[in-house]
């Protein structure tokens, strides 16, 4: 993606002890991070992806289920965690798409993962730096008319990958059709022309590799999509990542006390478990 090398240099440079990484060969990554005794986490969405991750020296594993939001796999994590946790029993998992409580926390924890990502909770806190509008939609579905485990939509035509994302009129009206070729070439060269590349140097790659550039300029499209729904808070013509999870989410608390609330519903949970199945003896 246009500028992960440099982004993930600059991580490298600042010896940031663990680097997430995802969609891409991440060898080079791994070897320079092992080098101050940092550590890789690898996203993935299969068995294959995660193999693959491993072999390139990831320390850890982040198991992408399809209720996730943004980029998530086609197995749901209810699959997904057990088969990766089961093939690779001495790698950590951090388990993404569809853990918003300490119920769903509880779940994740049975199935194999060593914990959990919450990203669309914790998104919908305080202390989050997404508008408080899309916070507020989120946690109120009376306010778009949705916002429930259903109101999300996944598709490839929002950024090149498939990915899901908050029903709302943009992202259904660019989940019917994916951009034309005029405006992808145009979006190639303004995405070239951000990035200081010449344009001698796109043309080429528009001819030799129009499928990668393709889908380069339709997430640099996206990129525009999400910034009016994540920063100026415009759920009609924005477009926002979320995960099926956001069912769960019904208020927009501080951190501390979302975590403690976690904690506290994951031990009584898992408690219920146990009672449940100790009662059968």
């Amino acid at each position: 993606m246009p500028g992960a090398e440099a982004n993930a240099k600059v991580a490298i440079e600042e010896q940031v002890p663990i680097i997430n990484i995802s969609l891409g060969k991440g060898d080079w990554i791994a070897e320079r991070v092992h080098e101050y005794n940092g550590k890789i986490l690898a996203t993935v969405t299969n068995a294959k992806h995660a193999q693959s991750a491993i072999d390139s020296g990831a320390d850890a594993l982040m198991l992408t289920g399809h209720e996730a939001a943004a980029h998530g796999g086609d197995v749901t994590s209810l699959v997904l965690i057990p088969c990766i946790s089961k093939r690779f029993p001495d790698v950590p998992i951090v388990a993404a798409g569809g853990f918003a409580d300490g119920r769903t926390l509880s779940a994740a924890i049975a199935l194999g993962a060593d914990a959990v990502a919450m990203g669309s909770r914790f998104a919908t806190t305080k202390e989050s730096s997404l508008a408080h509008l899309m916070k507020e939609i989120i946690a109120n579905p009376e306010l778009s008319g949705g916002s429930t485990e259903s109101d999300t939509i996944y598709g490839k035509n929002f950024d090149g990958i498939p990915a899901r994302v908050l029903k709302s009129a943009e992202s259904s009206r660019l989940n019917k059709k994916p951009a034309s070729l005029p405006l992808v070439i145009y979006r190639a060269f303004n995405a070239a022309q951000k990035m200081n590349i010449p344009l001698y140097k796109v043309i080429p790659g528009l001819i030799t590799q129009f499928d990668k550039m393709y889908m380069v300029a339709q997430f640099g499209a996206a990129t525009e999509s999400l910034m009016k729904a994540t920063v100026d808070g415009n759920y009609d013509e924005g477009v926002q990542f979320i995960g099926q999870s956001q069912g769960l989410i019904e208020d927009i608390p501080a951190v501390d006390e979302l975590v403690q609330r976690i904690i506290l519903e994951a031990i009584e949970t898992s408690s219920q478990t146990y009672e449940t199945f100790s009662d059968k003896e």
